[in-house]
């Protein structure tokens, strides 16, 4: 199985790609044991909140044999979607679904590998499966570990996707480079405001913006309601005070077109809109194919509430109250009416 250097990066530029990274297995073994253990430390201290799919994958997570027993290499991908704007949605979510974008792609790639020899076989995953693309991304050398936990690419920042195809074949490896680390900053740590980052690559996610507002089917803790500001999906706080993302806007191309702001929701949403959305099938029409669909429609009211609530709008009571009429649910009542009095009490 002789794979062509060149080609194969001819293939990886044309798909749009920003960037790639090519391991053995035999790279890999010793920094997935380094990374299992850290995964099982941070799930005895239930910093995973209900996120139970994560210890249920943790079997598959650092063993890439489980997905493809005979696996040589791994190609892992880095695909930049930007970092301007400071809009309520967070940057990684304003274009079309990365896990779709991003997985046709792989498949293409994957397919392209097993036309240049029948024998090759192949695992892709883009974030949504068991493997831990992240880690995979660091021996690829496409960045190190941040404190906030982000993959940092030292010349570019960490506005990146990462995308991860296995295969029983002995791809040649791309050369590394000498990668710097945080240092003394603790910009990430300190700028955090509900203090999710609890140590130096460790997030509590229970108190964390982002799977507060996108991955909890619950609602948000009253304390840190306040906290969350108006991040209506997601946070990038932890990157936008990062060093490495200071000044690289220019360096950050969005190369894929589907993943830029103006082909999917935008830098921002109406509230007054998405308290109006009435039903799943109204949510559905709007946001299909974008990843505002993983909060779902109960979610996205939940955090429109909070952030309205937040803004001390005294023009968002009208829509507020006729949501607090409308709904049923418990838990989307009880976000409508704390909103209501936390926009009166400020106006007073």
């Amino acid at each position: 199985m002789t794979i062509d250097s060149v080609k194969l990066r001819a293939f990886i530029e044309d798909q749009g790609w920003s960037g790639y990274g090519i391991a053995s297995i035999q790279e890999l073994r010793m920094t997935l044991e380094e990374h299992e253990g850290i995964f099982e430390s941070w799930l005895r201290k239930g910093f995973q909140a209900d996120m139970d799919y994560l210890e249920a994958m943790k079997k598959d997570r650092y063993h890439p044999e489980n997905k493809l027993p005979d696996v040589q290499s791994v190609v892992v991908l880095q695909a930049w979607y930007g970092s301007e704007g400071m809009g309520n949605i967070a940057r990684y979510a304003r274009g079309k679904d990365y896990h779709i974008v991003l997985k046709k792609r792989l498949l293409a790639l994957s397919e392209w590998l097993k036309a240049q020899d029948a024998a090759i076989s192949t695992y892709v995953s883009v974030d949504s499966g068991p493997t831990v693309d992240r880690a995979l991304g660091q021996v690829a050398g496409l960045g190190f570990f941040g404190k906030n936990t982000n993959l940092i690419d030292p010349s570019k920042g960490s506005y990146f996707f990462i995308a991860s195809l296995m295969t029983n074949a002995k791809l040649p490896m791309t050369e590394k480079r000498r990668m710097p680390n945080c240092g003394d900053c603790q910009k990430c740590i300190t700028a955090c405001p509900t203090d999710a980052i609890v140590a130096p690559g460790v997030i509590d996610a229970r108190r964390c913006i982002a799977y507060l507002t996108i991955e909890s089917k619950e609602g948000i803790p009253i304390e840190l309601r306040s906290k969350v500001g108006n991040r209506l999906f997601g946070c990038d706080i932890c990157q936008e005070l990062c060093p490495f993302n200071e000044g690289r806007a220019g360096k950050q191309e969005i190369r894929i077109d589907q993943l830029k702001a103006e082909n999917g929701v935008g830098e921002s949403l109406d509230l007054a809109g998405v308290l109006a959305i009435e039903t799943d099938e109204q949510f559905q029409k709007r946001f299909a194919g974008t990843p505002l669909m993983r909060a779902k429609r109960r979610g996205l009211l939940r955090n429109a509430c909070i952030v309205a609530g937040n803004s001390g709008d005294k023009s968002l009571i009208p829509v507020l109250a006729a949501a607090l009429e409308r709904e049923k649910d418990g838990m989307l009542r009880d976000h409508a009416e704390w909103a209501i009095k936390e926009i009166e009490n400020r106006a007073t």
